[in-house]
């Protein structure tokens, strides 16, 4: 901890520059956070019984933000990481999302409040133009009650420029590998009517092996203001992104040359993706009653080369959602009422292909993969996935400083999955072979998710709060295809904190949680890379969530977070294959992980940040990160020792129409491991950048 506090006040020596005073920037400090997302209603951040984070405009005009990973790295009790810099983002939440192996899974993702997330639970960050947000908000922990399904590790929301301001303005940016940025909005109005229209495109040649990206981007969005105040927006989107995904090293290769090509035998996963989404937003009143009706529909299509199989498939994603808001009076307390009902259609269709071109062995065994070609047909499936609920919540003010929010949820989510099998690839022989089958999964999952919090105003500048909450998760259409068995995992969260607002910009929130979750579906890495999904009987999760911010000096802000996270195996009963010498044959037994702890997540986690901003518009940033020890499988059989105070570092200047900045990632080259995985007896270790330049220029006209 000292080693802590020593960086942080160094942090603020490094940015703080003489010069004239920037008083008039803490007027930025001490504006009240708004977000939408925790409660579906505008509410000030610590009027929230949950734990919510928001990375704001200021913030995020500093950033590259060729992925919306940048904008949630060092927040506390998230962790954020990419293999190519660019889409390809893991997200976890509380633990929450760790098995997803590509994607993001177990966190609910809206974009500007519509879901991008399928009703199985898969979001795919291709939907966002990274270049166009204006703010991201963070709910930490379960929120079923309000989101359904798939949103047991918490919600994230990401906001885009406002449809309803005439914003124009061209970026540029060039950086490390030949990564380029461009990007132009433009924004108009006739009457009361709005039009915005962007388009952005991001390319890098990537700091690995196989590790390129590109991306195009277009929008265009309407948004009319009738004279009763009401509001009707309109967009439509376009995405095509082609991006490489650069797999794990053995160790002897991480510690030679981390920017090689994988060592894995599937050396070209990939995800070449067109996707199409357009939606539809109406916010209009009716006396006591503010109805906010919202239609959407997204279309993507992809070629996918993942371990073993080349996915080649679309889908079409159909939703609504109606709310309504009722402000009214109950026993004289001030009420707001939100109710309302959602539903969501996933229709896809897809092939999987064999590799065509592989290097063999004298056996025909695959060593590994020479391009991401399409080899023959070995899989056809055809699934639909519905999801449906209806909602209510109450928020009563007791009395002034106390406010209480109680609802209830209830969820149908049904899977139709059909699939003709042909042949697979089967890790223990490493070839192809035939295996002619049908499988047909018809099956439903009813949730009921209630919730309730409280808000206790102990002072102005000092909130206190409480919930119980309640999230639950289904298995992924590929999880269930594999094992029909699988049940839903339900989430149980009891939580307290203090958030605390402080004339001057001063500010903290601590959070302090236990989560049960039941039934929690864990992926099992098999000897040889095959996986497998089973329900892990019951996790416990504890943990305590710091972020803090002070203001010591015009113009400078301190600040960091802290993560403490005790997340173990209280019944699990994990299947492992093994080879059995007298048999000659391998067989799976079932062995005992109870007690162990979750691989992947670090006990301590913990970030330091300094910003100066000078009234001149010079402004500079110094940010350091570190990952705890954690152990690397579920046996809990040997741990990677983590990484301390990765640095990056911003310096910049702005006024009102241009912004430009130059930053270092990784500012010290420290080779460090993103993630360290065991299977059997081998470790694999996926890389972390190393260090990278980046400059960016904004003019706004």
């Amino acid at each position: 901890m000292k080693k802590c506090l020593l960086l942080l006040a160094l942090l603020g020596g490094a940015c703080l520059a003489p010069g004239r005073s920037a008083a008039e920037e803490l007027g930025s400090h001490e504006v009240d956070e708004v977000v939408v997302s925790a409660t579906r209603t505008e509410r000030k951040t610590e009027d929230i019984p949950a734990a919510v984070s928001t990375v704001t405009k200021e913030e995020l005009k500093d950033m590259r933000l060729l992925g919306v990973k940048e904008a949630l790295t060092g927040m506390a009790g998230v962790q954020a990481e990419t293999r190519n810099g660019g889409y390809d983002a893991r997200l976890i939440i509380r633990g929450a999302g760790l098995k997803a192996r590509y994607g993001i899974r177990e966190i609910m993702i809206l974009l500007d409040g519509v879901p991008i997330t399928d009703p199985d639970g898969m979001t795919r960050l291709d939907f966002v133009d990274t270049q166009l947000i204006e703010r991201v908000d963070v709910v930490r922990g379960p929120n079923s009650t309000l989101y359904g399904a798939n949103a047991a590790g918490g919600v994230v929301n990401v906001i885009t420029r406002n449809p309803f301001e005439e914003i124009r303005g061209l970026t540029l940016g060039y950086g490390s590998d030949d990564t380029r940025l461009y990007n132009l909005i433009y924004g108009t109005s006739v009457g009361q009517t709005y039009f915005t229209l962007s388009g952005t495109h991001k390319s890098t040649d990537g700091w690995r092996q196989w590790s390129r990206f590109e991306t195009s981007q277009g929008g265009a969005r309407i948004g009319h203001l009738f004279a009763d105040g009401s509001t009707l927006e309109m967009n439509f989107n376009y995405t095509e992104a082609d991006l490489q995904l650069p797999g794990s090293l053995s160790e002897e290769a991480f510690r030679a040359d981390s920017t090689q090509l994988t060592s894995e035998p599937f050396r070209h996963s990939s995800r070449d993706s067109e996707i199409y989404s357009t939606g539809l937003k109406l916010k209009k009143d009716f006396g006591a009653i503010q109805l906010k009706p919202l239609v959407y529909y997204q279309h993507w299509q992809h070629l996918h080369p993942v371990t073993g199989m080349i996915n080649d498939g679309g889908a079409d994603v159909y939703g609504v959602d109606i709310q309504a808001d009722l402000e009214h009076s109950f026993f004289g307390r001030k009420g707001l009422l939100t109710f309302g009902t959602a539903g969501q259609v996933d229709a896809s269709e897809g092939d999987k292909f064999t590799y065509r071109d592989v290097a063999t062995s004298p056996s025909g065994q695959i060593l590994f993969t020479l391009s991401d070609a399409k080899g023959e047909l070995a899989e056809f499936n055809d699934d639909t996935v519905s999801k449906w609920g209806v909602y209510a919540q109450e928020s009563l003010t007791l009395s002034e400083p106390w406010l209480l929010d109680f609802g209830v949820r209830y969820d149908r989510v049904k899977f139709d999955l059909e699939a003709e099998i042909f042949q697979e690839f089967v890790f223990g022989a490493n070839r192809y072979l035939p295996n002619r089958q049908s499988i047909e999964v018809d099956r439903s999952y009813d949730q009921i998710s209630p919730r309730i919090g409280s808000v206790y105003k102990v002072t102005d500048w000092l909130h206190l709060y409480g919930n119980l909450s309640t999230g639950f998760q289904t298995p992924q259409s590929s999880e269930l295809a594999e094992n029909p068995d699988l049940d839903v995992a339900r989430t149980r969260n009891i939580e307290t904190g203090l958030k605390g607002r402080f004339p001057g910009g001063h500010r903290f929130d601590l959070a302090v949680f236990y989560m049960e979750v039941q039934d929690e579906i864990v992926q099992t890495v098999l000897e040889g890379g095959e996986t497998s999904y089973s329900n892990a009987g019951e996790t416990d999760k504890r943990g305590i969530e710091l972020e803090m911010e002070v203001h010591p000096l015009p113009g400078l802000a301190l600040g960091g977070t802290y993560t403490y996270s005790d997340f173990e195996f209280d019944e699990f009963l994990e299947p492992v294959r093994i080879f059995n010498p007298v048999s000659g044959t391998t067989e799976t037994v079932l062995l005992d992980r109870g007690g162990n702890r979750l691989p992947y997540i670090p006990e301590h986690q913990y970030s330091v940040f300094g910003l100066y901003r000078h009234s001149s518009g010079f402004k500079c940033r110094i940010d350091a990160n570190s990952w705890g020890e954690y152990w690397v499988d579920n046996a809990n059989s040997e741990k990677y020792s983590g990484y301390d105070f990765l640095t990056n570092f911003m310096v910049g200047w702005e006024n009102d129409r241009w912004n430009v900045t130059v930053d270092a990632y990784n500012v010290f080259d420290k080779l460090y491991a993103m993630e360290v995985t065991k299977s059997g007896e081998t470790l694999a270790f996926r890389p972390g950048a190393p260090r990278t330049l980046f400059a960016k220029v904004s003019y706004q006209f």
